[in-house]
């Protein structure tokens, strides 16, 4: 944002308003100019349902909890990976309100364009491959983009996770676990799982009798759930803060005016503290129940004449520990006599 300056480095490895519940199907079958649908009753109109827009769109709206309204943006594909993200570059010009990115084009090169181009956006890119090689080919490379490796990567299951995942409140869930209706479960043994897994991505499986996708991470390591809450906090802070700088007269370069948009910052991060009844949040609350995050900031008297002089309030700073999840148990008894 051209007012506000949010940065936020991340220190965790071993929502849903518009905007952060919108995905974004990038049509390749042809031309289609931006265009929001509520349900794949109205998909019917611009796709046949033999078409691969409809069966991935399908997938998404047919979840038991859905996106309330999935984007298409449509363009002629001829296998030249770069037209991928020139027309997404030519897209966000005049609609830059979606978060997830998701195409009809499996091919590794369309795949890696796509990964590479979301990992320069504040957005998630979920794809569905058969290629193993190509999830290991993007290990430790992107935050933004997650992989899904399926032997029959028509069933569109990443999509479906966008799909089942897109209304859901930031902070509220991991991407590990979750059932996408209607696909079934991957023909891989462990061995192959575990190669999956060691890449950085994740399959579909039936784990005691229920299908869940396997694991929740982006291509770098990175849990999906950890980038959002990263995308959803420097958002929410810069609109907050501008609102502030926007709506009124003027914010004073004295103490005062700092402590106002320093209370811009605190009202954002205290959203998101775990709610203590069902666990929901961004950031965790220490043994005593208090929110585990530190704000600091200067006074004026701190700030450089220059800097103040150039209205610039500096080095405001936080520092927040993330509730994350466990998803993994590890349970050892003993029985005697």
């Amino acid at each position: 944002m051209r007012y506000v300056d949010v940065q936020i480095s991340r220190e965790t490895k071993p929502i849903s308003e518009k905007g952060f519940g919108l995905p974004l199907l990038l049509a390749t079958s042809k031309e289609l100019e931006y265009k929001e649908y509520t349900g794949i009753e109205d998909v019917a109109a611009d796709f046949d349902e033999s078409t691969k827009e409809y069966k991935l769109l399908s997938r998404m709206f047919g979840q038991t909890l859905r996106p309330a309204e999935i984007a298409v943006h449509g363009f002629a594909y001829t296998n030249d990976a770069t037209k991928l993200t020139s027309t997404m570059n030519d897209l966000i010009k005049t609609h830059n309100d979606f978060y997830y990115v998701v195409c009809t084009e499996q091919g590794d090169e369309a795949i890696t364009a796509l990964a590479e181009w979301t990992n320069t956006q504040d957005k998630i890119y979920g794809a569905t491959t058969g290629n193993v090689e190509l999830a290991e080919t993007l290990r430790g490379l992107y935050d933004n983009a997650f992989i899904v490796v399926h032997d029959q990567p028509e069933t569109y299951v990443a999509e479906g996770l966008i799909g089942v995942c897109a209304p859901k409140k930031i902070g509220a869930y991991t991407w590990t676990f979750k059932n996408v209706q209607g696909v079934p479960a991957a023909k891989y043994d462990n061995t192959m799982i575990n190669r999956i897994h060691e890449a950085n991505a994740s399959t579909y499986i039936n784990e005691a009798g229920i299908l869940i996708n396997s694991k929740g991470v982006a291509t770098s390591g990175e849990y999906i759930d950890v980038i959002q809450a990263t995308h959803y906090l420097k958002a929410r802070i810069a609109e907050s803060v501008f609102r502030l700088l926007a709506l009124r007269d003027k914010v004073p370069g004295t103490d005062t005016g700092i402590g106002l948009v320093v209370a811009e910052v605190e009202g954002v991060l205290a959203s998101t503290v775990e709610n203590t009844t069902n666990g929901e949040g961004i950031i965790a609350r220490d043994d005593a129940g208090n929110p585990m995050y530190t704000i600091t900031f200067p006074r004026r008297k701190d700030i450089p004449k220059n800097t103040l002089a150039q209205r610039i309030l500096p080095n405001i700073q936080w520092t927040a520990t993330i509730a994350g999840a466990f998803e993994k148990v590890q349970i050892r008894g003993v029985l005697t006599v």
